[in-house]
């Protein structure tokens, strides 16, 4: 959960350190974009190996390896002395915190009952987002103590203690049951298992959302949230930061609302993501014609859209039960790869609008917003008219 929860920290953090950014190394809006989204890239493309490792290997030695790499990301990031030294540096962390949340995943897979899984994997999802709150108030406070490479020196120890923790006390399996993990399965058969997923069309269509609704959210809460709210508010990074963190709450308790309403409407997912995605698509657009009227209507829109437009847990939850036991990791990594290519697009995309504005005009943000806003709605059109018919 540490390792996840960094990862979380890891992908918000931008919000807050665009103005030090902005202010020691000159970045651009562009740059910015591509800062960010370097993680994403780089989270994105290490999916499919990380799939293949996860039904292979189990999610405690995939984990454990790949946070090292995080570690090393974090510093040269924290050393960085231009735009693309923070690229490179967002890339590794990317690298190294891509099987995070698929290791928690694959290890609720295993250890609850499939009915359940959806409950827990909004409860880790809502866990783990201590780490999107950490990004907000107390990132900007800490970097306006310490310097935002101080912070990083700091978060490096705390990549240290995750990578001892997984191995010191994660197990993949409950214990007496029968390990899962196919060591046995030859590199033909894990791709063949990986076409075989690729192919399945509830899968696609569920990557179509994924696209869409978690990079919508992270578009704003962990890039041009912050931004917005300093070039359209004129606020200050604390109050940055405490605006974000009103997002953040609603972050945290909506992932485990809809995984118990899954529950309790068992066969209505396909509602609830439409629902969800749909949602986000309203706040989008509202943000971008009422939301720079107030703080506190920009504010309320964030938590709203926040609390009740990711359909992240049923994504995942619905991937899981189109495919076999034995391929389950690789379905779930195929969904988090839709999800981070899609934030890599919509975070370059929103910062190559700003850029064709004036710096810190609202029109800017105003377009970014309709942008997410109108993806969001086709993304849940496509859903709503490709799974009519189908049993959930």
């Amino acid at each position: 959960m540490l390792a996840f929860s960094l990862s979380q920290f890891f992908r918000s953090a931008q919000a807050l350190l665009a103005e030090p950014l902005r202010a020691e190394l000159a970045v651009t809006p562009e740059q910015l974009g591509l800062i960010a989204g370097s993680f994403h890239f780089a989270f994105a493309l290490m999916q499919i190996p990380v799939g293949v490792m996860l039904d292979r290997y189990g999610p405690r030695l995939t984990n454990g390896v790949m946070m090292i790499l995080t570690l090393l990301g974090v510093m040269i990031f924290a050393s960085a002395q231009s735009v693309y030294g923070l690229m490179a540096g967002q890339a590794v962390i990317g690298l190294g915190c891509s099987a995070a949340f698929m290791s928690a995943l694959m290890l609720a897979a295993r250890w609850t009952a499939p009915e359940k899984f959806a409950a827990a994997s909004g409860l880790i999802v809502s866990c783990s987002l201590l780490g999107v709150l950490a990004s907000a108030t107390p990132l900007a406070a800490l970097v306006e103590m310490y310097g935002w490479r101080s912070v990083y020196y700091g978060l490096a120890v705390l990549s240290v203690l995750a990578v001892v923790l997984d191995f010191a006390l994660v197990r993949d399996t409950p214990p007496g049951s029968k390990d899962t993990e196919r060591k046995g399965e030859t590199v033909g058969e894990a791709l063949r298992g990986m076409v075989s997923v690729w192919k399945n069309r509830q899968v696609w269509l569920l990557c179509t959302v994924a696209a869409f609704s978690y990079p919508a959210i992270l578009t704003v809460r962990g890039l041009w949230g912050g931004p917005y709210l300093h070039d359209v508010f004129g606020l200050g990074s604390v109050d940055v930061g405490n605006i974000l963190l009103i997002m953040t709450i609603g972050m945290i308790f909506g992932p485990p609302t809809y995984g118990q309403l899954s529950r309790k409407f068992h066969g209505k997912t396909r509602g609830l993501i439409v629902f969800a995605v749909m949602v986000g698509s309203l706040m989008c657009i509202l943000q971008a014609f009422i939301g720079p009227t107030s703080v506190g209507m920009a504010a309320v829109l964030l938590l709203l859209h926040g609390f009740l437009g990711s359909s992240a847990t049923l994504n995942y939850a619905g991937s899981r039960a189109a495919v076999p036991e034995h391929q389950v990791g690789r379905a779930l990594t195929t969904i988090n790869l839709a999800t981070f290519a899609g934030l890599f697009v919509l975070q370059g995309g929103a910062g190559l609008i700003i850029g064709q504005f004036p710096e810190g005009s609202p029109d800017g943000y105003r377009w970014v917003f309709a942008f997410l806003g109108l993806g969001l709605g086709c993304a849940a059109t496509v859903f709503w008219l490709g799974t009519r018919g189908k049993k959930e």
